[in-house]
């Protein structure tokens, strides 16, 4: 088995980042969601954490245990900084872009994944990568969306949404 305590300080911020960063872009994949949607994308991605912590492969127990750490260390701390690559709204308050994090996510995924595939047993890189996947996957079918308007009809999963999956799982190297 791989152990986190294998990596650097910034290697493991890498791999513990990527998670969170997959979340993000998957919730934003269709662009700015509004509240309702906001919200069960985020317990969807919760609920796929959650699981993480009960994993058959203990690599995966051991990143989602130490992202349940860090976060309740930041909560402790007052919670995170300023958000990266947002920008503001009308109102004064930042929003992200949806672009920008659908590919800091790609990107953060493919570089976590070489990372691993160098000092990580096969099996971790493998299970590590599937659960970012699913992640992304699951956060996407949370809410049915309309592609191509009013009155089209509903899909489970939008053009987005699975062109941000395809890119995942090619970042993931499946």
């Amino acid at each position: 088995m791989t152990n986190l305590s294998d990596f650097s300080d910034d290697e493991l911020a890498q791999i513990l980042d990527a998670p969170g960063a997959v979340l993000k872009g998957a919730t934003l994949a269709d662009g700015r969601p509004g509240p309702i949607r906001f919200i069960r994308e985020l317990a969807s991605g919760a609920k796929v954490f959650r699981e993480a912590q009960v994993h058959e492969n203990a690599f995966v127990q051991s990143v989602a245990a130490a992202l349940r750490d860090r976060e309740a260390s930041a909560a402790k701390d007052g919670g995170p900084g300023s958000e990266d690559g947002a920008e503001p709204a009308a109102d004064g308050s930042v929003l992200p872009d949806p672009e920008g994090e659908a590919a800091r996510a790609v990107e953060l995924t493919a570089a976590s994944v070489a990372l691993l595939r160098g000092r990580a047993d096969e099996k971790d890189v493998d299970a590590y990568g599937e659960w970012l996947i699913r992640i992304a996957t699951q956060v996407a079918k949370a809410t049915r969306s309309k592609d191509g308007g009013f009155f089209s009809k509903r899909v489970t999963v939008s053009a987005d949404e699975q062109a941000f999956i395809e890119k995942l799982t090619a970042a993931v190297g499946r």
